[in-house]
Parts: C-alpha cells; sequence; structure tokens
C-alpha cells in the first residue's frame, strides 16, 4: 500500500469494514487506540501545515478573530475555501496565524481534500467506498485550549489524531440523525452525562452525524484531520422523485390557495392524501425511478474534480497498448454511462466522453470492470476501434495500463460483429469537455 492512497480498511483496522457498518455505522461511536504514531503513514504533518497557507491561502471572513483579545473557553480561527482569495494584503499569511495560534486559538483550514494530494487521495477513497461526497477538515489546537464548544455536525465523521493529544467528550443523548446541513451548538445546560476519550497519535474516532461531542487540549498541542461523509439520506432521493413527479403531472405544480396561511386547514387533508397517493403511484414507475436517480448522480458528480493524476504529461508519454494489454479502471466504481436516442456518454470524476450509441456496450463494460484486456470490450467495434477507445480515456484520465494486471479471460463477443459500418465510419466521433470532437475513423487511420 503506498504510503499516500489510504482507504477505509487502513482507518479502522483492526476492526473489520463489516463490522463497522452492522455494529457502529449511523448508531455509536468507535474509538480506536493504537498508540501508533505511524498509523497515517505519508498523509500530513505539522511540518505541512506553512506549504498549506502560502500555497492554497485560505480566505479568513472574520478579522475580529485576528484581535489581541484574551480568549474564551471556545477559540478558533477558520479558513475556507476561496480561489479568489488575494496573495497578500488583507488576507491573514503564516505571521498572522502564527500569533493567533500564540494567542490561544486552534487553526480551522477547510477542505483540505482540495489542498493536498495525499488528503484528496483519502477522500476520493472514501467516496468510492460510501458513493457520496467527502470533505476533510484540518484542526491545530494549542495546549490548554478549545476551539469549539459541545456541537454536533450534520455528517458522519471520522477523527484522525495525527499529532499531540486531545480529550474529547461525547455526551450519550444524540440528536439522532438531524436533517440539518449545518454543524450545530446545543444547549450547555441539556448535555446530560458524556465519558472522555483521550486520542493520541495514530488514534481514531469514528462519531455518528448528531452525537454531541467537544474536544480540548491539556498539556500539549494536538493536530487531528477530521473527515465528512455527506450521506444522502432516503428523503434526498424522495426530493428527486418529487421533482421528477412534478415535472409530469401538474397537479404538484399548481398554486395552495390560501398559500402558508390558509384559513381552514383542514379543507385541504383530502387533497394532500390525494396528491401523496399520485407520489405513490409516480414513484412505482421505472422512468420516474431512473430519472430520480440520475438526478441524484448528476447531484453528485457536480461536486466531484478529477484527481491530478499526471495528464498533461501523458499526452506526450507513449501509450503502448494492444489487445492483449490489460488496462485498469482509475474511476471504478464513479463512473457511469448514460445513453439517449442520438449518443451514448461515460461519465466519471471530472470528465464525460460521449461517442456513438453502438459503442454502449464497450462502455458498460469498461464501467462495471476494475481491470479488462482491450481485446475483450464487447460490441459492435472492431480490434483497431477498441485500441482506440482504449486510448482515448487514457488521455481522458480514466484508464491507466495495470501495474498489477490480474489474469483475464480474452472472451469470445458471443458472435456479435467485429467490422465498424463502412456507411457511419465518417460520423464516427468522440466528444470530451477539453478537445471537442474527433473523429475516430481518422484516429484508427493514424494511431492503430
Amino acid at each position: 500500500m503506498p504510503a499516500t492512497n489510504l482507504h477505509l480498511e487502513d482507518l479502522l483496522a483492526p476492526t473489520s469494514r463489516d463490522e463497522f457498518l452492522s455494529d457502529f455505522w449511523e448508531q455509536q461511536p468507535l474509538h480506536l487506540s493504537r498508540a501508533a504514531s505511524g498509523a497515517y503513514p505519508g498523509l500530513f504533518a505539522l511540518s505541512d501545515l506553512d506549504q498549506v497557507i502560502a500555497f492554497t491561502r485560505p480566505k479568513f471572513n472574520d478579522p475580529s478573530a485576528f484581535e489581541d483579545a484574551p480568549t474564551g473557553r471556545s477559540s478558533y480561527v477558520r479558513g475556507t475555501l476561496d480561489p479568489a482569495a488575494p496573495a497578500s494584503g488583507d488576507n491573514p499569511g503564516i505571521p498572522e496565524l502564527a500569533q493567533a495560534f500564540a494567542q490561544g486559538k486552534s487553526l480551522v483550514i477547510m477542505a483540505m481534500q482540495h489542498r493536498w494530494p495525499a488528503i484528496a487521495r483519502l477522500c476520493r477513497n472514501l467516496e468510492l467506498e460510501f458513493r457520496c461526497p467527502v470533505h476533510a477538515n484540518l484542526y491545530l489546537t494549542p495546549a490548554g485550549s478549545q476551539g469549539f464548544s459541545a456541537h454536533f455536525d450534520p455528517h458522519e465523521v471520522f477523527v484522525l489524531q495525527l499529532e499531540g493529544c486531545k480529550t474529547w467528550r461525547v455526551y450519550e443523548t444524540p440528536t439522532e440523525l438531524p436533517i440539518t446541513t449545518e454543524s450545530q451548538p446545543v444547549d450547555q445546560g441539556r448535555l446530560g452525562t458524556s465519558r472522555n476519550m483521550i486520542l493520541r497519535p495514530g488514534d481514531f474516532l469514528y462519531l455518528p452525524r448528531g452525537c454531541v461531542h467537544e474536544a480540548f487540549t491539556t498539556d500539549t498541542h494536538s493536530l487531528h484531520i477530521t473527515v465528512g461523509i455527506n450521506v444522502y439520506r432516503w428523503t434526498d432521493l424522495l426530493r428527486h422523485i418529487l421533482a421528477s413527479a412534478s415535472r409530469r403531472q401538474i397537479g404538484f405544480r399548481e398554486s395552495i390557495p390560501d398559500g402558508a396561511l390558509p384559513d381552514d386547514r383542514s379543507q385541504w387533508k383530502a387533497h394532500i392524501q390525494d396528491l401523496l397517493e399520485q407520489l405513490a403511484d409516480a414513484a412505482s414507475r421505472d422512468e420516474v425511478l431512473d430519472e430520480a436517480w440520475h438526478s441524484l448522480g448528476d447531484q453528485f458528480f457536480g461536486q466531484m474534480g478529477m484527481l491530478p493524476e499526471s495528464r498533461f504529461a501523458a499526452e506526450f508519454t507513449p501509450h503502448p497498448i494492444d489487445l492483449e494489454t490489460v488496462m485498469e479502471n482509475q474511476a471504478w466504481p464513479l463512473s457511469r454511462v448514460i445513453e439517449d436516442e442520438r449518443e451514448v456518454a461515460i461519465e466519471f470524476p471530472g470528465n464525460r466522453v460521449a461517442g456513438p450509441r453502438r459503442i454502449a456496450p464497450a462502455l458498460r463494460f469498461i464501467a462495471s470492470a476494475k481491470q479488462f484486456a482491450v481485446g475483450s470490450l464487447p460490441g459492435n467495434v472492431n480490434d483497431a476501434a477498441k485500441v482506440v477507445l482504449t486510448r482515448r480515456l487514457v488521455r481522458e484520465g480514466m484508464l491507466t495500463i495495470a501495474a498489477e494486471p490480474k489474469s483475464i479471460h480474452m472472451r469470445n463477443q458471443g458472435g456479435l460483429s467485429n467490422d465498424l459500418e463502412e456507411e457511419t465510419a465518417s460520423e464516427t466521433h468522440w466528444e470530451g469537455p477539453s478537445s471537442g470532437k474527433i473523429s475516430l475513423d481518422a484516429e484508427v487511420n493514424v494511431e492503430s
């Protein structure tokens, strides 16, 4: 395992993935005390922090947080992701943040998945696991300090302790699976009983969303990464189902006669019940469900970018690809195939490649495979076109030549024709966001 390529199993060890999902996920906290400072090799270190501040320029929206004033029980400065943040001037840099830290304030850097390669890879691996957006925030807390008062988060929380120690106080009465999208403070007078857990380097803590907690340091500083798993809930899918049904049935789009303040709400109960029955009927139809799942997928793909994988260097690196070459799908299983009357497209994080409908079987095969031999691609494409398609997806950042190829059988294509049809060859093209349309016929002549 590369030092910078951590997966869920690495975070949970020695707890198994299945045990975690059955006994802890969305149910109760899990604290793993490993006493192993190297449990997260190559992920992030305090010596890396200056680079993050200097080169990613986190945006601090509260200038008063940097004023020289006595700190209270909880105190922090928080840097968010802002690509337009100024390089200098009114945006705090290393000296200002070091001064705030010396005043006893915690330093919080948001969206570390957009700032540091190893953290970005960890978040992408967890997105592969949970099929939902994942983010990561960094927390550096001085000794004898507390950044936040008791609160709960609206997402599943993984805490990875990197350096120093921090005490986490977890309260036993959670806000069960909250619907809110923001972290919420809680009434300090109604916290109830709690238990303390001390996290040391290499330790792991899982907190279900809604679990009330606070954390503080005593005689040493603390550096940790909090990973947020932003799960999709059934209510999210139901919203997409309602949107799909509303596009089909005008009754959902009609105005409420009395608006938000009806004189007699009881008279509308029967109508509301009728709409709910119509929604249930719509939700039972495949076309509505398919559209809702597709829309939820659009939401997921829309927030994912392509991780840096030396794509520009690949443009100038020869790829010795033939029918025997074993390819690896770097996007697996985060890819899908979309087909309409005009074309078929394969979508994966940060990119989309479209082509003629007759290569849909090949694209579906690629989307479902972790590794495959080029010659095993099914459908109505000849051997030269299989190589062209593979090379194109290499350049677009989806495929790479497998470093450790498994033994893969070159299967028979079940009698499907391997000949490109002459009458449509001149219309065949591949379309990607970066390079427009390229004639497949021309590529076969040039590259094969």
